[in-house]
């Protein structure tokens, strides 16, 4: 059974759930509705790393979506730190350019911010586009981690 966890995080809060088989959801929200106790999650830890010295080491994750949700995420969990892809870079990775809106929309859908790291996504011009948390908490996690976000543009 999955628990819901709350993570007062410097760019606000953070709602995650996990169970024996992983993580299956992390997300920003608003602050919990009442004083969360502490919890003795290992993610806690995992988290404090990242915010606090850019460590973002992924715990086991399970991950709900379809399987071709599943790939495009598997694609965003091998962008490193420090470094971002375009959608086009991510639908040609998948192999089909055209599926580039379908791309686009799987990312949309992810489940578990952060450790799929769908804020390294941008547009080919270099444009903050689509965020679930937001173009401002997506701006403060790529300078976190120091992130070029200048692409060269195919003039």
């Amino acid at each position: 059974m999955a628990q819901s966890h709350f993570y007062h995080s410097p760019i606000g809060w953070i709602k995650f759930e996990e169970s024996e088989q992983g993580l299956s959801s992390l997300s920003f929200t608003t602050p919990p509705p009442t004083p969360q106790p502490t919890c003795s999650s290992k993610l806690l830890y995992k988290l404090e790393e990242y915010f606090n010295h850019g460590i973002l080491t992924p715990p086991k994750l399970n991950v709900i979506g379809t399987a071709f949700q599943k790939k495009i995420w598997d694609l965003v969990k091998n962008i490193p730190k420090g470094s971002t892809k375009t959608y086009k870079e991510i639908a040609l990775a998948y192999g089909d350019l055209k599926a580039i809106r379908a791309v686009a929309h799987a990312i949309g859908k992810n489940p578990i911010l952060l450790f799929i790291p769908c804020h390294r996504v941008i547009g080919s011009d270099g444009s903050m586009t689509g965020y679930a948390g937001g173009i401002a908490k997506k701006k403060w996690l790529l300078a976190h981690e120091k992130a070029s976000t200048q692409k060269t543009l195919d003039l």
